[in-house]
């Protein structure tokens, strides 16, 4: 398949500059020349931004940044590199720094120093090669292909370390609108806030734009002086910008065309994709457009959307940014248009960035008249909802089933090139954990998938997994709904995508009443209001449209069994009616006293008494005195809730089902879909180290689904159901692996080779839960656990073989294939190339006596 990928990304023959080239040194000549020239920056004079648009940092933030780098964050920043990744001009991969380091630590450091002291390195660290990723299949013009930069290792570990620190400071600088590289926002963020905001404009009288901008090769264009301007004026002192002057201003670059490097060229300006340090920097300059686009809002010469419900106050938003990729709303006023084109092009004479025209359009949301009009004041073409942004739906109806198409495309595009291989069953289902099933996952984080396409896609998946052509169907021996069980409950841990969806959606309500000052909630809460401590948002009673909250909250009150409030001070827990004590909320467990509570609706701050001493202790009221027949009650109340006290600190959610209190999305998933399954002897299946498509074969067997003379039949088929093996009883998945006397010879031997005596119980699955023996070694367990696998594994092809070929092996034949089977398995856990007879020996020094 690399092989494959390699070929298909041969450059053979490129359009560059409208000329059509074919000539090996015609290509990297042609090649090179346009990549220099990208990055090169015209003679003009470009105007500044005011400092007061700008968040600053402080001395302390200063200190962190430009402090002695140590050989404990510089290790730590190596250790977050990926050790394999492509080569750069050096030659050396990170895995060997990580190796190595130390050997070579000390004078890796003595590099950092040397950056200290003197605000530089060698320029030959900084040396680069431009390798060339198509943007698509067949691409043919030089603009088709993205380039990817290999930097040094040497230097990629510096930009690493310089990257860990300014990240740490990057939430202070950058506003609410930009979602890109800033700690503790997502991507998804972005997509939940425009498609409320969307939402909100179309249940509104009036209609609106949105502009869904493209920046025209936003890395490679970016003005240097504007950067080390912006930097400035956000307060970062002298020897960080000198610093970060040096990372992009020192940069030799290559095109490796077809692998083989053009002649080096500088740069003049631009952000290399693949430096660490450039996502940063670049959100830093995406900044000075954010805030352009804020100060126009608050001096009122334009005007985004109000996201707004019945229950909610509001939030007005102007502009989401993540990273190049720009969403603008603003009503429908020609102008408001007028002012944002004067911002745009303002930001583009001082960055050096430019809008592709080309790739950007107008969206009417409502009912906009002449949206031609308003396209044309910013020359662009005019676009439709739904959409999409960030590679997911925008603006699309609830439950569209339209918008997952190109989930479904990708699966099957996966499947159209493993269905030209061989695989086994094993690696089906390899290929569908690692793959299949992870590709529906970014839209699963945020959108309901429909029933319907949910049935297909796990359709594609059983059908892929049981080996269906599209020419010939196969028998789906077991049904879906076991595959998809842990396998500890007898399935394969694939994903029901139901279950799992709603897991994936419960993480945006464990982040709701944590992420407090996050944008992303504050515009839910100014569209839905919250209830009492914050919690989650009030119940949503507005009818389906393109908002997502809706259905994201329909899973409250399931996500709410599985969580408890741990006390701090009190101030954001009701008394009675959160669950914050016990497994029950008390007016749940103490209905009688919760009537007779003289303040039902009481947070627990209001219930804590204080004390001589700084002590504390419950002062709860009632509104008559007690009978002495409820006196038992009062006492299990206050003995239930005695151990618990106010203290320090807000109150805070705590995920019961996971050890440390912190939700996961995958004991989310498995707690939805616990069952009573009978027991299954998953460690005897899927512990061993038996090849993979022989586990799945004795995982088959268990469940009792080989094809069987006898399984057969009940599915329909007319046949002599006669054991091929004995030709006495008939063929079961029990009788042909365990009480057929030919393969009862075979687990005689097996057996006496250890030195143990077994019964042999009745099926297949019995047989494995009991096959547990004491007393042998780590290694000898291993040929034990896989000793059964073996033997079904060759007496399942004996039948086979005597079935479809006609062809009957010896006995003896038969059991020197199963040990050289059972010797081959097990050779790589064994002390030395032991040959058969040896094993054979080795196997009776191991009996247990």
């Amino acid at each position: 398949m690399a092989n494959a990928r390699r070929r298909g990304n041969f450059i053979s023959s490129l359009t560059v500059r409208g000329i059509r080239l074919n000539k090996e040194e015609e290509l990297k000549e042609g090649i090179g020349s346009y990549f220099k020239s990208q990055f090169e920056e015209p003679l003009v004079r470009r105007p500044d931004v005011e400092s007061s648009l700008f968040k600053t940092l402080d001395s302390l933030d200063n200190e962190l940044l430009e402090g002695h780098f140590s050989d404990e964050e510089v290790f730590k920043a190596l250790s977050d590199l990926g050790g394999d990744k492509a080569l750069g001009p050096d030659g050396f991969t990170l895995a060997f720094w990580k190796f190595c380091w130390p050997i070579v630590g000390g004078e890796e450091m003595q590099v950092f120093e040397e950056l200290h002291s003197q605000n530089a390195i060698f320029r030959s660290y900084n040396a680069t090669f431009l390798v060339l990723i198509p943007k698509k299949e067949g691409a043919g013009d030089v603009q088709d292909f993205r380039p990817i930069s290999l930097v040094g290792s040497l230097y990629k570990i510096i930009a690493k370390v310089l990257a860990n620190r300014l990240k740490r400071v990057m939430g202070k600088l950058v506003s609410n609108n930009q979602n890109a590289f800033v700690e503790g926002r997502q991507i998804l963020d972005a997509v939940l806030v425009a498609n409320e905001a969307i939402d909100s404009r179309k249940r509104s009288a009036s209609a609106g734009l949105v502009g869904k901008l493209d920046i025209e090769k936003a890395y490679d264009h970016v003005n240097w002086r504007f950067l080390l301007s912006v930097l400035e004026k956000m307060g970062f002192g002298p020897n960080w910008r000198n610093w970060i002057y040096y990372c992009i201003s020192t940069v030799r670059m290559a095109v490796l065309v077809n692998g083989t490097p053009t002649d080096f060229f500088s740069t003049f300006r631009g952000l290399r994709q693949g430096d660490p340090l450039s996502p940063y920097l670049f959100v830093l300059v995406m900044e000075a457009f954010s805030n352009l686009i804020s100060r126009a809002e608050e001096v009122g010469f334009i005007r985004g959307f109000k996201v707004k419900g019945r229950r909610g106050e509001g939030v007005s938003i102007s502009h989401l940014l993540f990273a190049d990729d720009t969403l603008l709303f603003c009503e429908d006023n020609r102008d408001q248009l007028v002012f944002w084109k004067w911002v745009v092009t303002c930001f583009e004479v001082v960055s050096g960035l430019k809008i592709n025209l080309q790739k950007s359009e107008i969206i009417p949301v409502g009912e906009v008249e002449e949206v031609d009009r308003a396209a044309a004041v910013f020359g662009c073409k005019v676009g439709n909802l739904p959409t999409t942004y960030l590679g997911l739906p925008l603006g699309a109806p609830h439950n569209s089933c339209r918008v997952w198409d190109g989930v479904e495309e990708r699966f099957k595009r996966k499947l159209a090139t493993w269905k030209k291989q061989y695989l086994s069953k094993g690696g089906r289902l390899t290929l569908i954990k690692t793959t299949l099933s992870n590709l529906p996952i970014y839209f699963m984080s945020l959108f309901v998938i429909p029933r319907r396409v949910r049935l297909r896609l796990e359709k594609i998946q059983r059908e892929f997994l049981w080996g269906d052509l599209e020419e010939r169907r196969k028998i789906h021996l077991v049904r879906w709904a076991v595959i998809c069980k842990d396998k500890r409950h007898g399935g394969l841990g694939l994903r029901h995508l139901e279950e799992f969806n709603h897991a994936l959606l419960g993480k945006w309500l464990w982040r709701f009443p944590i992420e407090r000052e996050s944008f992303w909630r504050r515009v839910i809460v100014g569209k839905f209001g919250e209830v009492e401590g914050g919690w989650t948002t009030r119940e949503v009673r507005e009818s389906y449209g393109t908002g997502l909250w809706k259905d994201i909250r329909k899973g409250w009150e399931k996500f709410l069994l599985r969580t408890s409030i741990r006390i701090g001070n009190g101030s954001r827990t009701r008394f009675w009616w959160d669950l914050w004590v016990g497994d029950a909320k008390l007016k749940d467990l103490f209905p009688s006293l919760f009537r007779l509570a003289t303040h039902n609706s009481a947070i627990v701050a209001d219930l804590w008494g204080r004390q001589g001493g700084g002590a504390g202790g419950w002062e709860v009221h009632f509104r008559r005195p007690f009978q002495d027949w409820e006196l038992e009650e009062v006492n299990r109340f206050l003995g239930h809730i005695s151990a618990e006290k106010v203290q320090e600190g807000e109150d805070f959610l705590v995920w019961k089902i996971e050890r440390k209190g912190m939700f996961k999305v995958k004991s989310y998933y498995r707690s939805l879909k616990e069952d009573n399954s009978p027991l299954f002897p998953a460690k005897e299946v899927w512990g061993s180290y038996a090849p993979l498509r022989t586990r799945f074969f004795a995982w088959e067997a268990v469940w009792g689904k080989i094809s069987t003379i006898d399984m057969l039949m009940r599915r329909g088929w007319s046949m002599v159901n006669r054991c091929i093996l004995c030709k006495e009883d008939e063929e079961s998945a029990n009788h042909i692996l365990i009480h057929c006397g030919k393969t009862r010879e075979l687990w005689t031997l097996l057996l006496s080779s250890f030195g143990v005596v077994w019964v042999f119980p009745d099926s297949v699955r019995n047989m494995l839960l009991e096959w547990k023996i004491k007393g042998l070694g780590k290694k000898r367990s291993v040929v034990w656990i896989m000793a059964p696998i073996c033997l079904f594994w060759c007496i399942w092809g004996e039948r086979n073989r005597r079935t479809f070929q006609e062809e009957e092996l010896p006995a003896t034949s038969l059991r020197n294939i199963f040990f050289r089977s059972l010797l081959e398995w097990s050779q790589q856990f064994l002390d030395g190339n032991l040959d058969y007879l040896s094993f054979q020996n080795l196997l009776g020094d191991w009996a247990v006596v």
